[in-house]
């Protein structure tokens, strides 16, 4: 039951590249990677840590371990806005958690973080709350283009743009202009959630377990306590509040990845 979370900055950001990164990784610090760090090891203990990052795409790389003990180290680089990072806890060779940023145009002007975490079950209340609560700490400043917590997927392009198939950086670049997708918790940017109301009509609307605005702009979507109670019915009702700002065309069903996820309808017919 691994969950994949994932967040995308370009530059209307509210805060600097750099200092995007630094929220993501430390809010991954305390909230994901606390009890492992506190595991590192000592003695007989089993789990590791490491860190690469490179600085650009043509340059070399850093890499070190016991990551906890070099944090400072660490953020500094964060600070320079690299290329790619990325920090991950295993224990013999099974990850246990990890986290990663990368550009994903060579201009810089868009990049990506994202996690990823095993859950013990998908009905535990408490597991799924902080997830939601790593993901608000870490983007509470950013007011990010687009950002999502889903089950098993572990791919940059979101669900419907695969149903859709829409390339995945054409996504990527309109983040701002129509929704990338919805899943069982994501982010509304802040020019699209204008578009929807506020978070007010938004948490009228019905269709959310949450709905938290997020300090620099941009909303926080819950559709359902856990995991498991994203259920159908609830991602109907979930589409049917974000059809105003999601990309229209009818989805269809991808034989080669049949868990893929999305409302089989336009949202264009339903505005």
């Amino acid at each position: 039951m691994d969950v994949y979370l994932e967040a995308t900055f370009d530059l209307d950001a509210a805060v600097e590249p750099g200092e995007s990164l630094i929220q993501w990784f430390r809010a991954a610090r305390s909230h994901l990677f606390v009890d492992l760090e506190a595991a590192e090891p000592k003695g007989d203990s089993r789990v590791v840590s490491r860190a690469l990052v490179t600085q650009d795409i043509d340059g070399s790389s850093e890499l070190f371990t016991k990551v906890g003990d070099k944090w400072g180290h660490f953020e500094q680089c964060l600070a320079t806005f690299p290329w790619w990072a990325d920090v991950d806890y295993s224990t013999g060779n099974t990850e246990l958690v990890g986290a990663r940023t990368n550009h994903v145009l060579t201009d810089g002007s868009l990049w990506l973080a994202s996690a990823r975490v095993a859950l013990n079950s998908l009905n535990d209340a408490s597991e799924c709350a902080g997830l939601v609560a790593f993901l608000q700490e870490a983007l509470q400043g950013s007011n990010p283009a687009f950002a999502r917590i889903e089950l098993n997927d572990f791919n940059d392009s979101t669900n419907l743009d695969a149903g859709l198939r829409r390339k995945r950086r054409t996504s990527l670049r309109a983040g701002r202009q129509v929704l990338r997708g919805y899943a069982w918790v994501m982010v509304c940017p802040q020019e699209l959630s204008v578009r929807l109301g506020g978070s007010t009509a938004l948490e009228a609307s019905g269709a959310f377990h949450k709905v938290i605005p997020l300090r620099s702009g941009g909303v926080l979507l819950q559709a359902s306590e856990t995991l498991a109670g994203y259920t159908e019915q609830v991602m109907e009702r979930v589409f049917l509040a974000l059809a105003p700002v999601l990309p229209e065309g009818e989805p269809l069903p991808d034989p080669a990845h049949p868990n893929l996820r999305f409302v089989l309808r336009d949202a264009g017919q339903v505005r």
